[in-house]
């Protein structure tokens, strides 16, 4: 009988140690791909936090770059293939203003594909995020 209850757990301890690792997005990994351009709205006002996200199209959001400097938020930077996965295939971009509010803009995973996938350098690989919803991502 101790075996028997043993050996389920071992068998799930190997399995779990054997699945190789998933991959999580990280910032500038992977090669260049697209070009993001930030387009804050005028009630955001000063921001004092700025991050990318890779999002799951639905509810779920994974951390991926900083995107504040000494300087203030970059506008305008450069996306790499490994910033998403086949887990967060989109893109969001969260603003946090002196106030505390966070202000969120979303690239949905057919449009992050689509600017991937275009040439980049050109018009269609650029990620636009101008409007913004102060409700996080939601399914």
């Amino acid at each position: 009988m101790i075996n028997t209850r043993i050996t389920p757990a071992l068998t799930l301890a190997f399995v779990c140690l054997a699945a190789p690792a998933m991959a999580e997005p990280q910032c500038s990994g992977g090669g260049y791909v697209a070009d993001a351009v930030v387009v804050p709205a005028p009630e955001i006002g000063n921001v004092t936090v700025a991050t990318q996200y890779a999002w799951d199209g639905g509810g779920r959001l994974h951390d991926v770059c900083n995107l504040l400097t000494d300087s203030g938020f970059f506008a305008t930077w450069s996306l790499f293939s490994g910033e998403v996965d086949a887990n967060y295939p989109g893109i969001c971009v969260s603003l946090t203003n002196d106030a505390g509010v966070e202000w969120f803009s979303c690239q949905t995973p057919d449009a992050t594909t689509a600017a991937f996938e275009a040439t980049a350098g050109t018009e269609d690989a650029i990620l636009r995020f101008e409007e913004w919803s102060s409700e996080a991502p939601t399914l």
